[in-house]
């Protein structure tokens, strides 16, 4: 009988020992998965909105009335896809302007993309930005050699931004601070929707 008691205890171990070794993890009472990262919630007319407020917070003085100043043009549907390429049915959200005045080549354009698109987005800026560099190339006036030069398309996420902006504040303006300072708060706007 001590024997059998033996025998029977051994193996109550051994299968004991083999599924501990085997065993999935298990969530301890109380535990969650972990959440999924946020998912930015901006609107490209708030992300624009946020641009256009750093411009008038840094150059306000100066009379800059947003990013775009020199009579500002709305972006429409047919201005996104004729002059960037864009389907409207590939975009979520977008807001943009561009300078009315023929001498000046100051664009910003913000479109949220909807899901799987924003290549398509990003090709349509890049069209945008390249017939613009074509038509002011060689018409330096107010800087547009210089805002050309400085100019860039940036992405976060679903977003993107064609950011060809800059306030001439000197005789040999330089516009990369101008450019970061739009791109800086593209990137906050969407950022902070996302807390």
């Amino acid at each position: 009988m001590k024997k059998i008691l033996s025998l029977l205890l051994c193996g109550v171990m051994a299968v004991s020992m083999f599924a501990s070794c085997g065993s999935k993890k298990e969530e301890a009472p109380g535990s969650s998965v972990p959440a999924a990262d946020p998912v930015p919630t901006a609107t490209a007319e708030e992300v624009f909105a946020a641009i256009d407020a750093a411009f008038v917070d840094q150059f306000g003085d100066l009379g800059a009335t947003g990013a775009i100043s020199n009579m500002p043009m709305d972006v429409d549907d047919t201005v996104l896809s004729e002059k960037f390429g864009i389907d409207p049915a590939d975009v979520e959200s977008y807001k943009g302007q561009i300078a009315g005045m023929m001498t000046n080549c100051d664009m910003l354009v913000v479109v949220k993309a909807k899901e799987g698109k924003i290549d398509a987005v990003v090709a349509g800026l890049e069209k945008g930005k390249a017939d613009q560099v074509t038509q002011f190339e060689f018409y330096p006036v107010a800087g547009n050699d210089l805002r050309l030069e400085a100019s860039k398309i940036v992405t976060n996420g679903d977003y993107a931004a064609l950011l060809m902006v800059g306030v001439v504040d000197e005789d040999a303006p330089d516009f990369t601070d101008d450019v970061k300072m739009a791109e800086d708060a593209f990137n906050t706007a969407i950022n902070d929707s996302a807390k």
